[in-house]
């Protein structure tokens, strides 16, 4: 299944993933309602300025909403008014829609070294996580998907690479940690699928997760470059630790491309 040219679609966040939905949502056939405050978007503002929503509403009522927003490493504030005070908003002003949410990986915080699957209990203790974990709750009681993403590169981009060539600290963790990432198109083409499941929940949208140490190794031979010695301290969303799985939506039919070809 995939979308309609009878769905209409609102995508909250035009950037780096949002842009790449609301491609393929067009490609599809559907109407397409970009709302940012920043990216170039259709509408421009946050949905926590109820002129920027009564103007979305004033194109079309939407049948999905792709919520694809991003902090860019905002302050926990920055994270209650970006995530949850707007799914909290759409969940009420347009309750009929589909919402696809865009989590993240984080909010598992320390398994240890355990397989991580939807199933798993979260166990990060950051404020951030603990919002983006309320904001999933308003998803999953309208009937929504959520995605808890990994962290996203394409050929362009990609954080890992980019602090090697740069000389920047490595990432934190021991040797051992596993590390997540996606491919942007493939997270595109993940919650459009996502869209057309006849059920809500969550899932893990990531690629194959492979070791710190296996990730140095390899942008050592590739670049001819050795890992600095210094060690980044954590983010301020925090640390996964611990294998997280993507099989359920594979068993969906999504297929995400291997990070090292």
């Amino acid at each position: 299944m995939s979308l309609q040219p009878t769905d209409r679609v609102w995508v909250i966040g035009g950037g780096f993933l949002g842009g790449k939905v609301a491609t393929a949502c067009r490609a599809a056939g559907a109407r397409v309602l970009v709302i940012d405050p920043a990216a170039p978007a259709d509408v421009c503002g946050a949905l926590s300025d109820s002129a920027v929503l009564e103007s979305a509403e004033g194109n079309f009522l939407p049948t999905h909403i792709f919520c694809c927003m991003a902090t860019r490493g905002g302050s926990v504030e920055q994270y209650r008014e970006c995530y949850l005070a707007t799914v909290q908003s759409l969940s009420v002003r347009v309750p009929t829609a589909r919402i696809i949410f865009c989590s993240s990986i984080s909010v598992y915080g320390d398994c240890g070294n355990a397989l991580i699957t939807e199933q798993t209990q979260p166990a990060a203790t950051t404020e951030r996580a603990a919002i983006l974990l309320e904001a999933e709750q308003v998803v999953l009681a309208h009937g929504g998907c959520v995605a808890r993403l990994a962290a996203l590169y394409d050929e362009d981009r990609c954080e890992l690479r980019r602090r090697h060539l740069a000389r920047e600290p490595r990432l934190p963790g021991p040797p051992q940690r596993m590390l997540h990432y996606v491919h942007v198109q493939d997270a595109a083409a993940a919650l459009l699928l996502l869209a057309t499941l006849p059920q809500g929940g969550v899932y893990h949208v990531c690629g194959t997760p492979f070791s710190k140490q296996e990730a140095y190794a390899a942008l050592a031979q590739e670049t001819g470059l050795p890992p600095v010695e210094e060690e980044a301290p954590p983010s301020c969303r925090g640390m996964v630790q611990g294998q997280v799985s993507s099989a359920l939506l594979q068993s969906k039919g999504w297929c995400p491309r291997p990070f090292f070809r």
